[in-house]
């Protein structure tokens, strides 16, 4: 008898327990009504069944059904859980920036190239990015620290153009388009390699720089260009530059002027030649508004041109810097 009782039990206990999975959480739910039938009808065989033993039995059935009470309650109680992923914020990098702004004197003004007016100014620590035009005031310079370790650096009244800094061309090169409006700018470019190119630009001609420190000057009338050390292939036919044989300026010559009276020609239509110079360490090319080299060869540290504040005040920077 006292073992029917105690299957009686057992089979009610599970009969009126209620578990649910749930696919997504992994949680059970028991029914707590059922477990308090179940310790009642354990109870009640207590008082009913008077066989030796049975007693002792029902106390242990009642303290299991306890047993498990209170575990089935806290998985009950736990908060479900979702499949959703984690959100993981992460600080969004500024891949545009291309440099900074290193030093600043007086008033630099920048926009970008879209832009017709110079209505920002600029500060020390300024992030430099492609597509940016600056401006130096009378009075102020301006020194431009590239991601590419290159160096820019712009004398009063100076305007430049950044068009391009090391951005990826269709053939896998790295490509730095920069372009003198007005000015004077100095700088010093690492060795580049067949992998990237570094080129500047003026209204009438292109130079490619290959780990240079140069000079370059623009006027209304007149651009000229310093080699201090490396090399520079400069020409006014940029998209020729590869088909035509490059000169040194050590082979060019001065148009020779003619003496006394001399039939003046009617008025025709004058072709300008395509020339590429190579210049080279103490070199200098200068060539007009119309893209005609009006001189070129070697140039001296001690020339008047080179005993000016900007000169000196350059050497200086780039001897802080441990460059040539």
């Amino acid at each position: 008898m006292r073992y029917i009782s105690i299957t009686i039990i057992l089979i009610a206990f599970a009969m009126q327990v209620s578990c649910k999975s749930n696919d997504e959480t992994g949680t059970v739910e028991i029914n707590k009504e059922a477990i308090q039938q179940t310790v009642k009808t354990a109870q009640a065989v207590e008082e009913d069944v008077k066989q030796p033993g049975a007693e002792k039995i029902a106390e242990t059935v009642t303290d299991e059904i306890k047993k498990v009470q209170t575990p089935v309650q806290t998985i009950k109680d736990t908060p479900k859980k979702t499949d959703e992923p984690k959100v993981i914020k992460t600080e969004r990098k500024t891949t545009d920036e291309k440099g900074i702004v290193s030093y600043i004197e007086g008033n630099v003004k920048k926009k970008s190239i879209e832009e017709s007016d110079y209505k920002t100014s600029v500060s020390e620590k300024t992030a430099v990015k492609s597509r940016e035009s600056y401006k130096t005031m009378v009075k102020s310079r301006a020194e431009l620290e590239l991601s590419g370790l290159d160096i820019l650096r712009l004398a009063p009244k100076t305007t430049i153009d950044l068009v391009a800094l090391y951005e990826e061309t269709k053939d896998g090169k790295q490509k730095t388009d920069i372009k003198l409006e007005e000015g004077d700018l100095w700088a010093q470019v690492n060795s580049s390699d067949e992998k990237s190119e570094f080129m500047m630009n003026t209204d009438i001609a292109a130079a490619a720089i290959t780990g240079t420190n140069f000079r370059m000057s623009k006027t209304d009338e007149l651009t000229e260009m310093k080699v201090y050390h490396g090399e520079v292939k400069i020409s006014n036919a940029k998209e020729k530059m590869n088909e035509i044989d490059a000169k040194s300026v050590k082979d060019f010559k001065e148009p020779k002027q003619t003496l006394g009276p001399k039939q003046i020609p009617g008025p025709k239509q004058v072709s300008l030649e395509d020339w590429v110079y190579i210049v080279k360490n103490m070199q200098q090319i200068t060539f007009d508004k119309a893209g005609k080299v009006v001189s070129a060869g070697e140039f001296k540290a001690s020339d008047e041109t080179e005993k000016t504040d900007w000169v000196d005040w350059n050497k200086k920077r780039d001897r802080q810097k441990g460059l040539k």
